[in-house]
């Protein structure tokens, strides 16, 4: 009877909040990113400048490296803040492995690409542009349809001649892509190619629009 009538008050206690048998906690999670005791010099003197640049604590950026965004001397990386919630990721660029180039820095376009060198693919060249670009909005560059919204994919296909492509290089050498807003609501067809005097001219108009 004793048996029973413990295992009754056993079961109770397991719905209390304070049970009979607790389990330990689980782990915490390990963070996926790069913390700033954990990253290397140059990422610690890339999350320096972001910090500086958009009021952060040091101690709460995390760097990533940009998919696909390394090439020559050139190295995309996106950086956030962890006690930021409405913080975006915030691309910048290292360059022959010390010099940092951030969004709005002098000739930061041509810079990157100058230093990607011929080796940069599209997906390098759109992200690149797409950071850096003079009068370029802020935004994101899709690889894949399932990356844009099913709003900006409407309005793109309203608009008509709309057909959806992962960036790639134009048979005369410019890079087309797609690109959306940060808030991922609207969606841009972005044309970028450099001049005989090296610069790069960008076209972003709405996606669909002939």
């Amino acid at each position: 009877m004793r048996t029973l009538i413990h295992a009754a008050g056993c079961c109770l206690l397991i719905v209390a909040p304070t049970g009979c048998a607790q389990q330990a906690a689980a782990p915490a999670a390990t963070p996926t990113g790069t913390t700033a005791e954990t990253m290397d010099e140059t990422s610690k003197r890339v999350a320096a400048v972001a910090a500086d640049a958009n009021g952060w604590q040091v101690a709460d950026v995390v760097v990533t490296d940009v998919p696909d965004g390394a090439a020559g001397a050139c190295r995309l990386v996106g950086v956030r803040s962890n006690n930021v919630l409405s913080a975006s990721t915030k691309t910048y660029a290292v360059l022959h492995g010390d010099e940092v180039v951030g969004r709005g820095d002098a000739d930061a376009l041509a810079r990157v690409l100058d230093a990607c060198g011929d080796e940069a693919s599209a997906a390098l060249w759109a992200e690149a542009v797409a950071a850096f670009g003079e009068k370029v909005p802020p935004g994101r560059v899709p690889k894949t349809e399932a990356n844009i919204s099913s709003d900006a994919h409407r309005g793109a296909i309203k608009r008509g001649g709309y057909r959806f492509h992962p960036p790639q290089f134009a048979a005369d050498g410019a890079v087309e892509f797609f690109m959306t807003d940060v808030e991922g609501g609207q969606l841009f067809d972005v044309r970028a190619a450099r001049g005989a005097d090296g610069a790069i001219d960008v076209v972003v108009k709405p996606a669909g629009r002939g």
